[in-house]
């Protein structure tokens, strides 16, 4: 086996992993912002704001989510891969959390490291 073919293999590796630590950190947000609504202080005014945005939050992660699911029952390949860590990179945070910004960050240094 060539090391181009090895190196190929293993970037492939990498870009999968990192599309499924993606997943994995939109859910957890999500869980996250669920838990938040759901306990959420009774009555809600339709003008909260903090509520909306939660709900917002809420809203793009599932959509975003679905998004995703779709591309995990496709085979792609690299490049397909590094087109969509690259979307998520530059998309607007979903969270206001710092492992959202930690993971967008680490994800960059990586596709750099593999060359996009």
């Amino acid at each position: 086996m060539s090391t181009v073919t090895r190196d190929s293999r293993g970037d492939l590796a990498v870009l999968r992993s990192s599309w499924k630590e993606i997943r994995r950190e939109l859910l957890r947000a999500k869980h996250l912002i669920d838990e938040e609504i759901r306990s959420y202080p009774t009555p809600i005014p339709r003008c909260d704001a903090q509520f909306n945005h939660l709900y917002e939050q809420q809203a793009r992660l599932a959509r975003e989510l679905d998004r995703i699911g779709a591309h995990f029952e496709k085979s792609m390949g690299r490049g397909d891969y590094v087109r969509l860590i690259e979307d998520f990179i530059a998309s607007a945070p979903y969270t206001d959390d710092g492992a959202e910004r930690e993971l967008r960050s680490r994800l960059g240094a990586e596709l750099s490291a593999i060359g996009k």
